[in-house]
């Protein structure tokens, strides 16, 4: 049987146990993901924020770049201070990174529809993470270690383009920020799913207040979130860190 290579035979044929049939690996940056009333904009990292004048952060899914670009903006507000930041992630879908770009997991009907995975924790969303990489990986294989993947356009169209890929091009989230402690970067990482466009659960700030409980003074906290420039879980998030 021949390998198909046309992007939709490649859809239709996809057999990972995340990556699957008619799914796509979509960007998630998109043609005006960014709030250009949100200053400063922050290269690789959509709509970053402050809240007022706490040590409270938020961004929408950067780029690996863009995690470095607001951790040297924020270290360098910090000046003679030295500070660890602790990134709470709080997307429940989950996220791979290839060449350095952040891509969400898709229905090939549905691109622009997030795919819920609600009341799924830490463990679980990272396991899908690690087996949509191995997906990848051997997909990649049987196209000469390239992957299709779709991005989306001014006009709100999808394109389908190959996108070459090595065993150290693709991570999970977790990796990215082990490989960021190793660079010498003073910054933390937890996962704590959360549905988008939805109130967070009780549960939800059960666990987020659990994971900032004891955080000192100089311990600044940064919230991923979606890419949209006002979002219900930061500004829940953010009520809850000045009640904390």
């Amino acid at each position: 049987m021949s390998i198909p290579k046309e992007p939709d035979q490649v859809m239709k044929f996809r057999g990972g146990s995340v990556l699957g049939k008619k799914t796509i690996l979509k960007s998630d940056h998109f043609p005006g993901c960014q709030n250009k009333r949100l200053f400063p904009q922050i290269d690789g990292a959509p709509n970053y924020r402050q809240a007022d004048s706490l040590h409270v952060h938020g961004v929408a899914i950067p780029t690996i770049d863009g995690i470095r670009n607001v951790l040297d903006h924020i270290r360098a507000q910090m000046t003679g201070k030295k500070s660890k930041l602790l990134w709470i992630n709080l997307r429940e879908e989950p996220v791979v990174y290839i060449n350095g770009r952040p891509f969400v997991l898709r229905d090939v009907e549905r691109p622009f529809s997030n795919l819920e995975y609600t009341g799924i924790n830490r463990a679980r969303v990272e396991q899908m993470e690690s087996r949509l990489k191995d997906d990848i990986m051997l997909e990649a294989a049987r196209y000469g270690n390239k992957i299709l993947v779709t991005d989306e356009l001014l006009d709100g169209q999808m394109v389908d383009q190959w996108e070459p890929v090595t065993l150290e091009s693709v991570k999970t989230p977790l990796e990215v920020y082990e490989t960021l402690q190793l660079e010498g970067f003073y910054v933390d990482y937890e996962r704590v799913p959360i549905t988008d466009e939805k109130s967070p659960k009780e549960l939800d700030f059960d666990i987020l207040l659990w994971t900032l409980n004891g955080l000192v003074v100089t311990r600044i906290s940064l919230f991923g979130v979606q890419n949209y420039g006002d979002n219900l879980v930061y500004r829940a998030v953010h009520g809850l860190v000045q009640v904390v």
